[in-house]
């Protein structure tokens, strides 16, 4: 077993053997195929994919990720790019896309490498790889497709599903985004959203580029009384899963649920394709764990080659406090809650 490390769309074998590769796995998506290498938010930020093939030079896994002047990160919690085809040794797969990834990361003096899988690398603590599991809020909420819009709907919870009732009687439209027509409200609201949220906004004419992309991407519009009062985008993979990206939302208007209805429409799309199998909210945080589903952990895989392992230690102070808020009563979390989002509003 041995790697490949690409830069630039592949074509001919390759490009093939690595999407048959997709094919064949359980979790293949948008960010684990080729065009993870021509995504226009990823330019300037050096993508790359290593693939794991076996003598004849077929893929059997595939990691894609990005790298910076001092780290390599494959993925996120709630969306991991580590995908390996069902029915080959799993250790030898992993330890070949773990070699390739550890290659990468010296060629390019990387001091901290970071990899989310959906499954257990078992080569990655024989490498020297720091194992943790990333439980809710990280990890993912994953809905099974197989079940049909209609039973997923009946695994939502009553309160998640009053409200999208609500929004529904309210006379919400959901329709695709159409690019023309849609594009100059939507990078209005989605301009307002970041600043809401302390969030660099993308360029227009990258989100435009974006969102013209045909395939891999559905964009949802909410329109109230004429307006467009939210957009909800998700990425695919035919066959492969579907995940949750991004919401932007008119935050004096979210009181109809548009927010609850666009995901709830993205779900009968979904199931409407046939070829997607599963559906992840990309998070697990609490609005998501209404919509049903099975709560999945994930797995993260860090070295840190810094010395006194400085990214290591500040991993471990956030814990540290993040465990001691979880730990507080509820009362005092949410009076905390009310003091922050207060001292983020303009004096």
């Amino acid at each position: 077993m041995s790697f490949i490390i690409v830069t630039s769309p592949p074509a001919g074998p390759v490009l093939d053997s690595w999407n048959a590769s997709l094919d064949q796995s359980d979790f293949a998506s948008h960010y684990t195929s080729p065009a993870f290498l021509i995504e226009p938010y990823f330019a300037g930020k050096n993508p790359f994919a290593v693939l794991a093939v076996d003598a004849s030079g077929v893929v059997l896994g595939v990691a894609t990720g990005l790298r910076s002047a001092t780290q390599i990160t494959c993925g996120a919690s709630g969306s991991p790019h580590v995908c390996i085809r069902r029915g080959v040794d799993q250790a030898a797969v992993s330890a070949a896309l773990l070699d390739g990834v550890e290659s990468h990361a010296r060629n390019g003096g990387s001091e901290l490498t970071e990899i989310y899988a959906w499954e257990p690398l078992a080569a990655a603590k024989a490498r020297g790889f720091r194992v943790s599991q990333c439980r809710a809020p990280l990890g993912t909420i994953v809905l099974d497709l197989t079940h049909g819009a209609e039973g997923l709907f009946k695994e939502f919870s009553e309160t998640r599903r009053n409200k999208v009732r609500r929004a529904i009687r309210a006379n919400v439209e959901v329709t695709e985004f159409d690019i023309e027509r849609d594009f100059d409200a939507y990078y209005e609201i989605y301009l307002h959203w970041c600043s809401f949220k302390h969030l660099p906004p993308q360029a227009c004419d990258v989100q435009r580029k974006v969102l013209a992309m045909p395939g891999h991407r559905l964009a949802l519009v909410a329109r109230h009384e004429g307006q467009i009062i939210g957009v909800s985008t998700f990425r695919y993979r035919d066959p492969g899963i579907m995940e949750y990206a991004a919401n932007v939302s008119r935050r004096e208007q979210t009181k109809v649920r548009q927010n609850d209805l666009l995901i709830w429409r993205a779900v009968e799309w979904a199931c409407a394709r046939k070829g997607i199998s599963l559906f992840s909210m990309a998070g697990a945080h609490f609005f998501l764990q209404k919509f049903g589903g099975e709560m999945r952990s994930t797995y993260r895989y860090r070295k840190d080659r810094t010395l006194f392992r400085r990214h290591d230690l500040a991993d471990f102070g956030r814990t540290i406090v993040v465990k001691s808020y979880q730990a507080l009563p509820d009362s005092v979390r949410s009076r905390l809650k009310r003091l922050l989002n207060k001292s983020d509003e303009p004096g």
